[in-house]
């Protein structure tokens, strides 16, 4: 276990979803915090990915403002208002940069979620 899938684990975990896809991008997410924590340099790549395609966008300049902002903060805070359980957090979720390619695999949820 990597110590961004431990700093992640020890969060409090979002157990109450609208839908499948909500479950899926927070899981997704999750995923994305660990690596974040792992290498905070990925934190070049969310921002590199803000300027290219979002900033040139006018509708998305809330999201923008809001990623700019939140990405000058140390990446375990950064990781914590991605994964809280508040509308912001749901939010930052379905705004987020591109940081890292999850790829297919992991993209998998446990055996015990897809149950759930």
């Amino acid at each position: 276990m990597t110590e961004g899938e431990r700093f992640v684990g020890s969060l409090p975990v979002k157990l109450d979803f609208h839908d499948r896809s909500k479950r899926r991008s927070y899981d997704v997410t999750r995923r994305v915090a660990a690596h974040l924590v792992d290498n905070p340099a990925l934190v070049e790549h969310g921002r590199a990915y803000l300027e290219r395609c979002v900033r040139p966008d006018p509708a998305q300049a809330r999201y923008y403002a809001l990623w700019v902002e939140l990405l000058r903060r140390d990446v375990r805070q950064i990781v914590r208002q991605m994964l809280e359980d508040t509308p912001q957090g749901d939010l930052l979720r379905d705004t987020q940069p591109v940081f890292v390619v999850i790829s297919p695999e992991e993209r998998r949820p446990p055996r015990d979620i897809e149950r759930r």
